[in-house]
Order: C-alpha cells, then structure tokens, then sequence
C-alpha cells in the first residue's frame, strides 16, 4: 500500500507544473539540472551553478565530449527523443573572448550517402536513439537571428568532399591550402553559406589569370545569404541537375583586391556539372524526392542565472523569426527562406 501511494505521489509531482512569470517550470527531480521552458513552448533554459558555467564557457566545454554528452543526456531525461539538431544558446551579449567562434555544429549521426561524408552513428552516446544529427552552439543569446545559424547548419551535409583551397594572405607566391569544410575559391549560383564567390561574376583575364567579386572563403555574411544551389543540393532539397556549372580552383599562386573585385592566379580550375558532382561524391540517398525536408530543433539556453523577462522575450523572438515559414520582410533570411521555401524547421520545447 505504501508503495502505490508512493507511486501516485511520484507521477502526481511529475505532471504538475507552476507558472512563473513568462516561463513554465517543471520538477527536475530526474535531472542534474533545472530545466525551464517558455510558455511559447519554443525555447527553454538550463541553469548551471556560477562555477559551471563559468567553465563552460572559459574552458569551452562544449568541445569537451565527455561534457557535451553528459548535458544533452541530461536534457533526454525530460525531453522526448524527437529532435534532429540541438541548439545550445550561451546567455551572452557577444561571444565571450576567450572563445574563437560564434557558432560550432559537431555531428552526432549522418545516414545520408553522396555527400562526401561517411555513414556513422553516436547518438546513444548523446542519450538519443539515432534522432539526432548535430548538436550546435551559439555564443551569443540572439546569434540564431544573426547568425551564424545557417552557416553551421550548412555543415550538417557539407563540404566533407570537394577539394576547395583558400589563402594565407595577399599578394605574390602566396601559401594556398586545403579550406574544407568551407568552400573557399569555389564557385555557386550565389554565394555561399560556407564561403566561395558568385560563379556569373568570374571573368578569365588570359593565361591562368582571373577576375570575380569579392566573396569570403570562409562566409559570407551571417544569416544574410540563402543556400546556395550546391548546398541545397547537398541537404537534399534539389537533384543535381539544378546545380549549375560550377569552378573549384586551387593551387592559387597571387591574390589582390581592388574595388569590390578580387584579382587571383590559380594553376588547377576544375568544372563541376550535376554529372561530375555525382561522379566525385556518388549519387545522394536518399535523393531529393525523399529526402527530409522538415526539421526539429530543440533550443535551450545555458545560462547561470535564470533568465529576465527581457532575455525570454529576445531569444523567443528569435527562435520565432528563424523558424518562421514564409518572407519576414527584412535583409536577413530564416531557414525557410534560405532554402527558397523548400525546406522548414519547428523550434519547439
């Protein structure tokens, strides 16, 4: 009898909740820590000690394996395995000095072929049972309106197999390396999340010489640029025959920049056709008319304080924006838009 009654008192603790300002706060009884969602059901919080999280963030623990899994195992206690990314949101201002990104995806699983990456599975590490794709950080409390959110999870599928090159700097016989995952002096129908130019922009000056505008190797500017045909072929949201022609080039020996154009030598340009794309990374499976196009993201804050009304209502807002399903009518693009349309996400808790 002492044990039934046990029991009804356990399960009635663990279905209640209170509110609590602009957020629902549910018994953490199972968890190492105190887990709040918003009452939009979007984002939630996760509160560490001062020390904790001051480790977190000085130590980067987040690229601690042991440390990572351990949090998002603590967050399955409460959550049901049904995302396919994880977004840690630093309650920051900016991203803290002493770490080196504002963003960072880390894959957890991938059975996608044709991508360039190989097929592999450590969710259960990670408490999921093969769920979960990539668990992300962002460094700053709004950086999924800014980004770099597009851009990191443009790293979910790419570049793990075409061979780009970038640069140490201007000028004659220059050092040019190996740029993966980013595309670096790589060609696309716009430019890209992960870097490269705008390929209608290349003008061939003679020789080995060459002419386009200016474009970064690495980004080219937060959430202010789609997907470009290549990377929406690479999430599955096209076939290879909508991607267009497209250079690699490397090997570059001269870099200047002048006037919104960038001038460069190069001794190796390869052209990529939906044909030889195939060729080089084998045809993707599943294909664009079954791949997933629609995606879950579970978005929780760490933070060592619990948040403000004011911190609740930004990164809310965020959340919103990003996985808004049609044109939010500023400069910026959400996931929706970047894919022009093709792709969605749901951001709930």
């Amino acid at each position: 009898m002492k044990n039934l009654l046990y029991y009804i008192l356990l399960i009635a603790i663990l279905i209640s909740c209170s509110k609590d300002g602009d957020s629902l706060v549910y018994p953490d009884a199972l968890t190492d820590h105190e887990i709040i969602a918003h009452q939009n059901n979007r984002v939630s919080s996760l509160l560490m000690s001062k020390s904790e999280y001051r480790n977190w963030v000085d130590n980067d623990e987040f690229t601690n394996s042991e440390k990572r899994t351990a949090l998002t195992n603590d967050i399955y206690k409460k959550y049901a395995d049904k995302y396919d990314f994880i977004f840690f949101i630093l309650n920051e201002p900016n991203i803290p000095e002493n770490l080196s990104y504002y963003g960072k995806l880390i894959g957890v699983s991938n059975n996608v072929e044709g991508t360039g990456q190989g097929v592999y599975d450590y969710s259960t590490q990670y408490g999921s049972s093969g769920k979960l794709k990539a668990i992300m950080q962002l460094t700053g409390l709004e950086y999924l309106r800014g980004g770099p959110a597009l851009h990191e999870l443009a790293h979910n599928w790419a570049n793990f197999g075409i061979n780009s090159h970038y640069i140490d700097g201007p000028g004659n016989n220059i050092s040019s390396f190996s740029y993966k995952p980013h595309w670096g002096f790589t060609g696309g129908s716009s430019k890209g999340q992960l870097g490269g130019f705008e390929q209608s922009t290349l003008i061939e000056n003679g020789g080995n010489s060459y002419s386009v505008n200016s474009f970064g190797g690495f980004a080219n500017g937060g959430n202010g640029v789609p997907f470009n045909e290549l990377e929406l072929y690479l999430m599955g949201m096209i076939p290879s025959s909508q991607v267009s022609d497209f250079d690699v080039f490397t090997d570059i020996t001269s870099f200047s920049a002048n006037d919104n154009k960038f001038l460069f030598s190069a001794n190796n340009r390869v052209t990529h056709n939906s044909s030889s794309l195939e060729s080089l990374l084998g045809k993707r499976i599943p294909n664009s008319n079954d791949s997933q196009k629609n995606f879950k993201i579970f978005a929780i804050v760490i933070t060592d304080s619990p948040l403000t009304e004011d911190e609740w209502d930004r990164v809310d807002a965020t959340a919103e924006w990003f996985s808004k399903k049609g044109d939010d009518g500023s400069y910026l693009y959400n996931f929706w838009e970047a894919t022009n349309g093709l792709g969605s996400i749901d951001i709930e808790n």
